[in-house]
C-alpha cells in the first residue's frame, strides 16, 4: 500500500541548506501497529525486520488479531522491487497467538541463499525457542510461489539438525534471536553454511550468547557459546561481517542484581541499563570458531569450550562505569573499508549524549560525541535530546558511497516527539564532520530499522536505503535514494 500523503509530508522537509542530501523515493504501509504499552515492532535488536534477496524485499512484523486486540499474530510481507507490480503481499500466522505485552518479543528474519528458505525467530523473552522455517525454494522462486502461511511448517522448540541437543539446556530462556547472512567473502571458511543464528540463553544479568550456522538442505549446526556471562550478561550492539569475511561484535556488560522473589514488570526491575558498563570488542576470522581481541590475540575457542568472559584480555576498548549512561543494543555497522562503527550514549561528562566509536583499518579506536547546536544545524535539535533509556538509533555505511559516508539515523528522544534525523559524516573528515542531510518533524514513533541487504549492490541489492518505521499506528517502509551521499 502506498502512503502518498506521508511521502509528501516527508518530502517537504527539504534540506537544500545542507552540503549533501538524500531524498525519499517511496513510502509504503505494511499494516497497523498493535497499540501495546511496549512496542513489539521496531526494536533496535531486531536482526532483521527487513531483508532483500533475489529481487524481492521481505518484512516481518506483528499485527492485531482481527477480533481480539489483546492477541497479536506474527506476519510476513514481500514485494518485488522491480516490474509492474511492486505492491506488498502479506499474511499472518493466525495459528500462533502472541499475548505478552513485552517489547523483547520481536520477530527476526533470515534467508538462506542456498536453498531459498526463510527463517523466523520470534516472541522470545526468557522462554523456550520459537522458530519457524519455510519450505525450500520460497525465496529462490518467488514469482512462482504463492504467498501463504502454508509455506511454513509448525513452530519448533529446537533447530532442525540439532535434535540431539538437550532442549532444556540449549533452547530455553531464549531472548534476542538474530540472523545474519554469511557473505561470499567468508564462504571459504563456512563449509557450505550461508546463515548465522545468534541468541541469548539466560536472563538479564545472567546470560550467555550462542552461535549456530545453517547449511542449505542440511540444517543447523552449533558453533558454540562465544560470550559467557559471569554474574552479568553481554548485550551486543549487533553482529556483522567485514569485507574480508571476519565476524565482528561489540557489546556492553550488564551486572546482575539479585531480585529473587520480587515481581517486576517485564520492562522494569533492578537489572536495568544503570548496571551497563564498558564498550567491548572481539572479532573472529573463522566464522566464530575462535575469537581474537583488538590486537589479534586469541581469547576464545569454541572447540575447547572456552568462550569470551568479562576478564578476557583486551576486550575492553573504552571503560565506561556503571551509571555512565551507556545503553544496551544501540547500533553497529561495518563500512566498505572494514572499519567497525558503534553508536551508543554516555553521561560521563554530566550530560547524556550520543557517541560514535570507531575502529580504523589499523585497529586504532576513536571515541567522539556527536556535535550539538550550533555546531550541528538540525531542525530537530536531535543530538541535544538523548536520554538514558530513549529511542535508539542506527548507523548505516552505504557500500557504494564515493565519499565513504557514514549515516546516523537518529530518532528524537525529546518528550512526545516522533521526529527523525539522518546525519552524515565522511572518512575524509575523520567521521567528525557531521551534518544533517534529511529530517522530518514526525513519523518515527519508535526505533528505526533498515534493510542491510538492499543497500549492498554487490550482494544483489539496488543501493536503496529502506527504513522500517512506526508512523503513528502505521508500520511503514520509507525508501531513500543515496546517490548524492
Amino acid at each position: 500500500m502506498r502512503a502518498t500523503n506521508l511521502l509528501f509530508t516527508l518530502a517537504v522537509v527539504a534540506c537544500d541548506v545542507y552540503a549533501a542530501s538524500i531524498r525519499v523515493v517511496d513510502v509504503t504501509t505494511l499494516g497497523q501497529d498493535p497499540q501495546t504499552v511496549n512496542r513489539l515492532n521496531g526494536e533496535s535488536f531486531q536482526q532483521d525486520a527487513l531483508v532483500t534477496f533475489n529481487g524481492y524485499q521481505y518484512a516481518a512484523f506483528y499485527v492485531n488479531d482481527a477480533a481480539n486486540a489483546s492477541v497479536r499474530h506474527p506476519s510476513l510481507a514481500r514485494r518485488a522491487l522491480k516490474g509492474q507490480n511492486t505492491t506488498w503481499e502479506s499474511f499472518s500466522f493466525t495459528d500462533y497467538n502472541q499475548t505478552e505485552d513485552d517489547g523483547h518479543d520481536i520477530i527476526s528474519l533470515g534467508i538462506s541463499r542456498g536453498d531459498g528458505t526463510l527463517h523466523l525467530g520470534f516472541d522470545q523473552h526468557d522462554n523456550n525457542l520459537h522458530y519457524r522455517v519455510s519450505q525450500p525454494g520460497v525465496a529462490s522462486n518467488p514469482a512462482q510461489t504463492e504467498w501463504t502461511p502454508s509455506l511454513f511448517g509448525s513452530v519448533l522448540d529446537h533447530l532442525p539438525g540439532l535434535e540431539s541437543l538437550d532442549k532444556s539446556v540449549y533452547f530455553i530462556n531464549v531472548t534476542y534471536p538474530r540472523f545474519l547472512s554469511i557473505p561470499t567473502s567468508a564462504s571459504g571458511r563456512a563449509a557450505g553454511a550461508d546463515l548465522i543464528f545468534e541468541l541469548r540463553v539466560g536472563r538479564s544479568g545472567l546470560g550467555d550468547d550462542w552461535l549456530y550456522k545453517y547449511t542449505p538442505s542440511k540444517g543447523w549446526a552449533q558453533i558454540g557459546r562465544y560470550l559467557e556471562g559471569v554474574n552479568n550478561n553481554a548485550y551486543i550492539n549487533g553482529i556483522d561481517f567485514d569485507t574480508k569475511g571476519n565476524l565482528l561484535a561489540t557489546w556492553t556488560y550488564r551486572d546482575y542484581v539479585n531480585d529473587t522473589g520480587a515481581n517486576f514488570a517485564v520492562q522494569a526491575g533492578p537489572n536495568g541499563p544503570e548496571n551497563n558498563h564498558d564498550l567491548n570488542f572481539a572479532l573472529s576470522t573463522d566464522l566464530g570458531a575462535t575469537w581474537l581481541n583488538n590486537w589479534n590475540q586469541t581469547i576464545a575457542n569454541m572447540a575447547a569450550q572456552e568462550p569470551i568472559v568479562p576478564v578476557s584480555a583486551g576486550i575492553v576498548i573504552f571503560g565506561i562505569p556503571k551509571y555512565g549512561g551507556i545503553l544496551n543494543q544501540e547500533a553497529q555497522t561495518v563500512d566498505s573499508e572494514g572499519r567497525i562503527h558503534v553508536l551508543n550514549r554516555e553521561n560521563t561528562t554530566g550530560t547524556e549524549r550520543w557517541y560514535h566509536y570507531w575502529r580504523s583499518t589499523t585497529a586504532h579506536w576513536t571515541r567522539t560525541p556527536l556535535p550539538l547546536a550550533p555546531e550541528l544545524v538540525s531542525a530537530n535539535n536531535v543530538t541535544g535530546t538523548p536520554t538514558v533509556i530513549g529511542k535508539r538509533g542506527k548507523l548505516v555505511a552505504p557500500p557504494n558511497s564515493p565519499h565513504h559516508s557514514l549515516l546516523a539515523i537518529l530518532p528524537s528522544n525529546a518528550p512526545n516527539s516522533t521526529a527523525l534525523s539522518i546525519l552524515r559524516s565522511t572518512a575524509a573528515g575523520h567521521f567528525r564532520d557531521w551534518e544533517a542531510v534529511w529530517e522530518a518533524p514526525s513519523g518515527s514513533g519508535w526505533e528505526p530499522l533498515f534493510d542491510r541487504y538492499r543497500l549492498d549492490t554487490g550482494a544483489g541489492g539496488d543501493g536503496i536505503l529502506s527504513l522500517f518505521l512506526l508512523n503513528g499506528t502505521a508500520i511503514q517502509v520509507v525508501d531513500f535514494d543515496l546517490t548524492d551521499i
